[in-house]
């Protein structure tokens, strides 16, 4: 090969150039499909987790609303208990009156 002219210089390094730049694309290009795969798996990633997350919750609430039933069963043994308490108390009270008006009218 002879470059008997600068025209065959200038395809030589015009050739070179065109291969460095088809390189350059092809690398960026593989880079850029590589970006694209990673931020398809972060929101593959991303979604379990919310679903995950969800689940959780509903799991609570479930859990929580079955409580809330029993809640009401529970505070209404603790008002019957209290007002027995209460009953008793009173009782004692007035029978501590009656003793004293006793005493008193001796």
């Amino acid at each position: 090969m002879t470059l008997s002219n600068t025209q065959d210089l200038f395809f030589l390094v015009l050739s070179i150039a065109t291969g460095w730049i088809a390189v350059f694309f092809c690398w960026a290009l593989y880079e850029i499909a590589k970006l694209l795969h990673q931020g398809n798996q972060v929101v593959t990633e991303t979604r379990e987790k919310v679903t995950k997350l969800e689940a959780t919750i509903l799991n609570v609430k479930d859990r929580l609303e079955s409580s809330m039933s029993y809640l009401g069963m529970i505070a209404d043994g603790g008002r019957a208990v209290m007002s027995y308490f209460k009953k008793d108390k009173n009782e004692d009270e007035d029978e501590e009156i009656e003793i004293v008006r006793k005493r008193r009218k001796k």
